[in-house]
């Protein structure tokens, strides 16, 4: 699997990397993982969402990464499922992160980032 980041998202991301206290988190937003007391979302819609969160907390449900020229992205396994063997994160013309595949096309429309760093 392949996740590539368009150069205008890196300048957007590239801070949350630079960190060496965060890890990045490339959620499916499905009430599972990091803060599931917060998932609140009742929707048929697949939405994927970026997590970022300090190296100490705990993150375990993301077992697997993506490599990118930026870093690493972690995920939990089985969400692979719903992601595109070729991926693209980019900007779209409101300034918001989208989250695109090769063959399935549109991912996740706005790609929310949530920094959590600063929260227990």
């Amino acid at each position: 699997m392949e996740l590539k980041i368009t150069d205008e998202a890196q300048a957007k991301l590239k801070p949350y990397f630079e960190d060496s206290n965060a890890v990045v988190l490339l959620d499916f937003d499905d009430g599972v993982g990091y803060r599931p007391e917060e998932a609140i979302s009742c929707t048929l819609n697949q939405e994927f969402r970026l997590l970022i969160v300090r190296k100490d907390s705990d993150y375990h449900e993301y077992n697997a990464k993506l490599s990118t020229v930026l870093g690493d992205f972690y995920y939990k396994d089985y969400s692979k499922s719903f992601m595109d063997e070729k991926m693209t994160i980019a900007v779209n013309s409101y300034q918001q992160l989208t989250l695109k595949g090769k063959y399935r096309g549109q991912l996740t429309p706005a790609l929310n980032v949530l920094d959590l760093r600063n929260e227990k």
